[in-house]
């Protein structure tokens, strides 16, 4: 079989070892005097809707591209196959759109839950993320670890196999069963970190934000139904099964692109919590910066934010926005476009000098 590239030619292994140690001394505490930056081009969404052939010439040209960005940038093959590929492995049908995707919820009644069983590690839509990469490892010479799919919460993954708004009700009316939908959906959580870490080497354990925290630092989850709670809600019905998967793996890291700050105390719980990932205009970053100094920091922009405040003509206005705001003292990451390799020279030129 022809391989489609040679993994050490665009990543030599002496550099992928020094990068990775880079990111590990970074989440272990040290500041490198500037962002770490993971640089990502348009080809990467490979994986999505498009037959194995496709996506291994997609994802040979991403790393082609993608190899040519100085700095922290590794490796890997993103297996994330939409936010619905978690709750998918309970049976509910999943339509897929160019831009959207949704499933229908398999819990109608409150007794409907303890009738669901426990899924196979690859059932829906993760296992087809893996067979995909396994199709695409098969055709390279070399070995790339693997991203994990999209890891919801296990209060996002039950919401979408309870419809949420009846959901939410039932953690009035009938908390024991939601309990019990929520130990079923972090058991499988649990299951495909687990499978990841013990099937290939090296796999990152992390799919939101871009980042490559070290194994032994724990796992990323998202965190994005936490807004439609109340305080006491989410530390009641969220927080006991953060900590557990924080307990089995070492640490969170935690996303959620919502309003969340009248959760920070109860995030703040959160066992051995690494990393925040947050959006402006919906997380404040100096007020999140300030309230979790020692966690690493991710910040991203809403679209539609960029459009009413930042599309100014000048491509590094919100940059320069979280230059001001982002104290030198505080480990943060940079999200940046691996097809403008000027604008990373730029960006990175920006934030030297304001931190001189």
């Amino acid at each position: 079989m022809k391989k489609l590239v040679e993994v050490a030619r665009l990543f030599p292994p002496e550099t992928v070892a020094e990068r990775t140690a880079a990111w590990d001394r970074f989440w272990q505490g040290e500041n490198p005097g500037r962002p770490m930056i993971l640089a990502r081009s348009s080809q990467s969404r490979y994986t999505r809707n498009v037959a194995p052939e496709t996506a291994a010439r997609n994802f040979a040209a991403t790393l082609e591209i993608e190899s040519k960005v100085p700095y922290d940038n590794l490796p890997y093959f993103d297996c994330d196959m939409y936010p619905v590929a978690l709750a998918s492995a309970f049976g509910g049908r999943v339509t897929i759109r160019e831009h959207s995707n949704w499933i229908e919820p398999v819990v109608h009644k409150p007794e409907d839950v303890y009738r669901l069983e426990p899924p196979d590690v690859l059932a829906g839509l993760v296992g087809e993320g893996v067979r995909k990469y396994q199709y695409v490892l098969e055709r390279l010479d070399g070995y790339v670890p693997p991203r994990v799919p999209d890891m919801q919460g296990p209060l996002m993954t039950a919401a979408m196999l309870w419809k949420e708004e009846d959901f939410i009700l039932a953690m009035y009316d009938e908390p024991d069963a939601v309990h019990h939908l929520l130990d079923l959906v972090t058991n499988h959580i649990t299951a495909v970190h687990q499978y990841f870490r013990e099937t290939f080497p090296g796999a990152v354990s992390v799919n939101c934000p871009l980042t490559h925290m070290p194994q032994e630092l724990g796992v990323g989850l998202i965190q994005d139904f936490a807004h439609l709670l109340s305080p006491d809600l989410y530390a009641e019905f969220g927080l006991p099964y953060v900590n557990r998967i924080a307990d089995r793996f070492g640490g969170v890291l935690v996303h959620c692109c919502g309003v969340f700050e009248q959760h920070w105390p109860v995030v703040a719980r959160i066992h051995n919590l690494r990393g925040l990932d947050t959006q402006y205009p919906y997380c404040n970053t100096e007020r999140v910066t300030a309230a979790f100094p020692d966690s690493v920091h991710s910040v991203t922009l809403d679209y539609a934010e960029y459009t009413r405040n930042f599309a100014t003509g000048d491509p590094d206005a919100f940059l320069k926005f979280l230059i001001a705001r982002v104290p030198r003292s505080v480990r943060w990451q940079l999200w940046a476009d691996a097809d403008d390799l000027p604008g990373i020279e730029r960006q990175v030129a920006l934030i030297q000098a304001a931190w001189q």
